[in-house]
C-alpha cells in the first residue's frame, strides 16, 4: 500500500513539474484500432523542435500555449493541434491519427510499382488535403481528434488568399517531416544496430537528418554511412557517460 501511494505521488510531481515548465505529455494511437503508434514524430511547429514517441506512444515534447503542434506517423494522415491553456494543463493528451486506404490508386498502379511506399502515402494525403481545401467545411484544428482528417482548420486559411497559401505551406511542411519518417524509420536504423528500445528512441531523436540532407542523398548507401557515422559518435558517447 505505502508503494502505491508513492508511486502515485511520484507520478503526480512528475505532471506537475512538467506543467510548470510547460511540457506536453501525451499519447498518440490508431483512430481505429486505438493501437500505440510506436516512434510517431510530433513537431511544435513554432520551435521546428521535434520529438519521437517511444514504442507505446509516448511522448514529451517542449510547447507553450497558442503554439501549432503537429503529429506524423508511416502510413496516416497528419494531424495538427493548437495548445490551448486547458490542453497545456491535461495530465495526458490523447491524439489518435486516422490510417490511409490508399482508396484512390487502382489495381494497375500497385502492379507497375510506378510508387513507392512514400509517395503512395503523398498522393493519398495531397487529395485529401486539397479535397478539404475545395470543400473547406471542416473545423480549423482538432480540438478533440477522434476522427479522420489532417486536422486543419480550413475555414481559418481560407477567408483570404494569404490564409489559404499559409494552409498549403503548413501542410508541404508536414509532408517533408514524413518523408523524413520514411527515410530515417527504427526498422532501417535496426538493421545496423542492436538497440534497446529506449536506446533506439534517444538515438533517433539525437540524430534525425533533416529535409534538406536526405533530398540531396537520395540513395540507400547514403543513409546506411549516414547512420553507421552516427552510431560511432552515439556509442562514444554512451562509453565515456
Amino acid at each position: 500500500m505505502k508503494y502505491l501511494i508513492i508511486t502515485v505521488l511520484s507520478f503526480s510531481l512528475l505532471q506537475v513539474n512538467a506543467q510548470q515548465k510547460n511540457i506536453l505529455i501525451g499519447v498518440i494511437k490508431d483512430s481505429v484500432t486505438k493501437q500505440p503508434l510506436a516512434y510517431s514524430t510530433i513537431i511544435n511547429l513554432y520551435t521546428n523542435k521535434t520529438s519521437v514517441a517511444d514504442k507505446r506512444g509516448l511522448f514529451s515534447i517542449a510547447i507553450k500555449e497558442n503554439q501549432l503542434i503537429s503529429f506524423a506517423s508511416i502510413g496516416y494522415n497528419f494531424d495538427t493541434v493548437r495548445i490551448t491553456e486547458k490542453k497545456l494543463a491535461q495530465d495526458t493528451l490523447f491524439i489518435f491519427l486516422s490510417p490511409l486506404t490508399h482508396r484512390l490508386l487502382d489495381v494497375t498502379v500497385f502492379a507497375s510499382k510506378k510508387y513507392n511506399a512514400y509517395q503512395l502515402d503523398s498522393l493519398e494525403r495531397r487529395r485529401d488535403f486539397f479535397q478539404l481545401m475545395s470543400e473547406h467545411t471542416q473545423p480549423v484544428f482538432s480540438s478533440a481528434n477522434q476522427g479522420p482528417g489532417i486536422g486543419l482548420n480550413l475555414d481559418h486559411f481560407y477567408n483570404r488568399e494569404k490564409r489559404k497559401r499559409n494552409a498549403i505551406g503548413l501542410f508541404d511542411q508536414m509532408e517533408d517531416e514524413q518523408y523524413i519518417n520514411y527515410r530515417f524509420n527504427p526498422e532501417e536504423v535496426s538493421k545496423y544496430a542492436t538497440l534497446s528500445a529506449d536506446s533506439l528512441l534517444l538515438f533517433m531523436q539525437q540524430n534525425r537528418p533533416s529535409y534538406t540532407w536526405l533530398r540531396k542523398h537520395t540513395s540507400e548507401e547514403d543513409i546506411i554511412y549516414y547512420i553507421n557515422d552516427k552510431l560511432k559518435i552515439f556509442f562514444g558517447r554512451k562509453e565515456n557517460n
